[in-house]
């Protein structure tokens, strides 16, 4: 399950808004498609490009995005998948797999292997969405790689957004979901917090003076404040919310719901702002 297991067939600008050199380089790539799918990879592609045209901050930014489709066939279609009975083993070109027990929904691929690919045919590349051809969901993304994975599930394109947000824009999870501990010293990532002095917090600016903070507490974590999360909008008002990094206590996210808490949420201010700070250099003068 390896390069050995299929093939890279050409590659393609499908969105060419200028000179690599001057645009935020996007590449595609698949894996887990046979020869006789490629067809349908393209029309997952463009539903994915569709979706990313369509969501804020990236619909005001897409000028300044040139999109590579790289097309590669494997022997098998899939992914790797322990979690079912019987487990599932197949040849895929980037050896796409879901992750065994717990963690279930981590979909990965031989990242030292895609980017050794692109370097050759998208030697300007600055993010990676692979695409695998499973309608299981899933998918992953960390800071530091530029690659982001998802499935064929029909939420696919608001995964890779989301995880976009992490291997892209270094956006941490903003979901209390998970049961691990609050971090002991603050989060690098620029959308979580556990300061809450409203003068020194990253996103002091965004913070209008009736909103308090901390603006949401969760039940047991501590004294509850009385807003009501039902009332609250998910991009505001920007505040101090419990839960994120998969801690449940203790930790703040900006708002009630951001793409980074659901994938069906928009980007809060918060996130927006790093987006389009790191695109900024790359829009049409």
């Amino acid at each position: 399950m390896s390069a050995n297991d299929g093939r890279v067939i050409r590659t393609e600008k499908i969105i060419d808004n200028g000179p690599d050199s001057e645009r935020w380089n996007l590449v595609i790539i698949g894996d887990g498609y046979r020869e006789t799918e490629l067809t349908r990879y393209h029309t997952d592609a463009e539903n994915f490009v569709s979706t990313l045209r369509e969501t804020p901050p990236f619909d005001e930014l897409f000028s300044g995005i040139n999109v590579h489709r790289i097309d590669v066939v494997s022997d098998d279609s899939g992914a790797d998948n322990p979690n079912v009975t019987p487990a599932v083993t197949v040849d895929t070109f980037f050896d796409a797999k879901f992750w065994d027990g717990g963690w279930s929904r981590v979909l990965t691929i031989n990242i030292p292997l895609a980017l050794s690919v692109i370097a050759e045919l998208v030697p300007a590349m600055l993010q990676v969405v692979c695409i695998v051809n499973t309608s299981t969901y899933g998918g992953s993304g960390a800071p530091n790689e530029h690659v982001a994975t998802c499935s064929t599930h029909p939420a696919s394109a608001l995964v890779a957004i989301h995880e976009m947000g992490h291997s892209a824009f270094k956006l941490a999870d903003e979901y209390p979901f998970g049961g691990f501990p609050p971090p002991t010293a603050e989060p690098p990532q620029p959308n979580v917090t556990l300061n809450l002095d409203r003068g020194t917090m990253k996103w002091r600016d965004l913070i209008l003076d009736e909103t308090p903070i901390p603006t949401m507490r969760n039940q047991d974590c501590g004294p509850p404040t009385d807003v009501n999360p039902a009332t609250l909008a998910p991009d505001g008002p920007v505040g101090a919310y419990e839960g994120a990094l998969q801690s449940k206590c203790n930790v703040y996210r900006p708002v009630s719901s951001c793409k980074m808490f659901a994938n069906s949420s928009p980007f809060c201010p918060v996130c927006s702002g790093v987006i389009r700070a790191t695109l900024a250099p790359y829009q049409p003068s």
